[in-house]
């Protein structure tokens, strides 16, 4: 039950109060100060008018209007602003409240930890203890783990295991990881003109490009990923050096059959990441790396090799043929292909294509027709308008031959990277939505 005591006064009530002079005092017989009436001479007198607040509030005129709170319920902050929670330990933010380690959150008015690529794990550490000690909030801990998804399970974390910090570090302050410091961010040196491959690519040759396979890790965990140290098998006849830096993905598929196109080899792939060769045993054939990039999960299984993942936007170069080609797929399994996506064509450098030509993306017939094949009868019903007798309805006829219509230009390509038997090409203009098996030409001279 809650205390409310009880206050006999009005707040803003102005009381006329007699004052006596010492004189008057003197003559006060009774020696009762509280209920002796005090005669004194009306010229003797004088009146005063005080306006006293509630007992608790503060008094007029206080230097600080919040003195009468108790320390629990003070602002932090200027009284016409609104209060909050510190969490985010914004400049400016006073200490809100500041407890003993391993309390629910701790507080503090003082400079802010710098937060460290990764974090090496000590014996004791947990996510909530890590939350804590680097953001000043231990409730982050969910955050934390969401920058970790080698952490299958929250509450088990090992001496040893490389926690990430922050999202988007810089990898070049990672020098606190130890002996994998030294990693470099490779999307930071990505120039603007340049299209880069972080999650998807494609491999002309795999008998070439793959040179071998992770096969185990130092640390005891499934899931790897950035600064953790790894073993790759090396395949026989292929040699790797101490630095070189290797790309790691996993097949995913190989370009679907498209009618009346060549189908060339190679395959799409996800990337993973990039290791870096730290020690090299040629005998054995056996290479010990570090991951400095993930870009997903890593797991035992997956390739290591040379992949091209930076793409030059080189500028238009005029074709030396007249060249049809088909549209294969995109890196992405997308069924429809826009703007800026990147795709790939069935002719390649044997066929006279190269760096910077120019391909039109050309239809024939109306579009509309051709999503007739997929649609019910109903699709061609309309609602027959401006008619006497009650609503009804008639059929659009489709009149005339599709292959007496005019061809359309609903599409550029420009080619980035032109091998043997296909190119990959940037999508840089379209009108109208690019599918697989789509008609594309090259013109001599444009």
């Amino acid at each position: 039950m809650r205390y409310r005591p009880k206050v006999f006064w009005c707040v803003g009530t102005s009381l006329a109060v007699g004052l006596a002079s010492p004189a008057a005092l003197a003559q006060d017989t009774g020696g009762n100060a509280g209920g002796t009436q005090v005669q004194t001479a009306p010229s003797q007198t004088t009146v005063t008018t005080y306006s006293t607040p509630p007992p608790g509030f503060p008094q007029p005129g206080a230097p600080d209007p919040n003195a009468h709170l108790p320390s629990s319920s003070r602002p932090t902050s200027d009284p016409s602003k609104g209060d909050g929670f510190d969490l985010g330990r914004s400049s400016g933010g006073g200490g809100s409240i500041r407890g003993n380690k391993g309390s629910s959150a701790i507080l503090g008015r003082g400079g802010a930890l710098r937060v460290p690529p990764f974090h090496t794990v000590r014996r004791g550490d947990t996510l909530w203890d890590l939350s804590g000690y680097y953001y000043g909030n231990s409730w982050g801990w969910p955050k934390v783990w969401s920058y970790n998804p080698q952490i299958s399970n929250p509450h088990w974390i090992y001496p040893g295991d490389q926690v990430r910090m922050k999202h988007g570090a810089d990898m070049r302050d990672a020098a606190a990881v130890g002996d994998g410091g030294g990693l470099v961010d490779r999307r930071s040196a990505v120039p603007p003109d340049t299209v880069f491959l972080r999650r998807a690519g494609f491999i002309e040759d795999p008998r070439r490009q793959v040179k071998g396979e992770l096969i185990g890790s130092r640390e005891d965990q499934m899931l790897l990923s950035e600064g953790n140290h790894v073993y790759l098998q090396i395949k026989p006849g292929v040699e790797v050096a101490v630095g070189q830096k290797l790309t790691i993905f996993t097949p995913v598929r190989k370009p679907q059959a498209v009618k009346g196109a060549r189908r060339p080899p190679g395959q799409i792939i996800s990337i993973k990441g990039q290791v870096r060769i730290d020690q090299w045993d040629d005998k054995k054939r056996l290479a010990r790396g570090t991951l400095i990039e993930s870009t997903d999960v890593v797991e035992r299984g997956a390739l290591v090799g040379d992949v091209g993942r930076r793409i030059d936007v080189v500028p238009p170069k005029p074709s030396r043929v007249n060249r049809w080609a088909r549209v294969l797929t995109s890196i992405y399994p997308h069924e429809i292909m826009g703007q800026h996506q990147l795709v790939f064509i069935d002719r390649g450098s044997e066929d006279g294509i190269s760096a910077g030509n120019r391909l039109f993306v050309v239809t024939k017939g109306d579009a509309w027709r051709a999503s007739l094949k997929t649609a019910t009868n109903t699709a061609r019903s309309r609602m027959k308008m401006d008619v006497p007798e009650s609503a009804s309805y008639e059929t659009t006829p489709l009149k005339g031959n599709e292959k007496d219509f005019p061809e359309e230009v609903v599409g550029e390509l420009r080619v980035l990277r032109a091998t043997k038997y296909s190119s990959v090409c940037l999508v840089t203009a379209s009108h109208r939505e690019i599918e697989p098996g789509d008609r594309a030409v090259a013109r001599k001279g444009y």
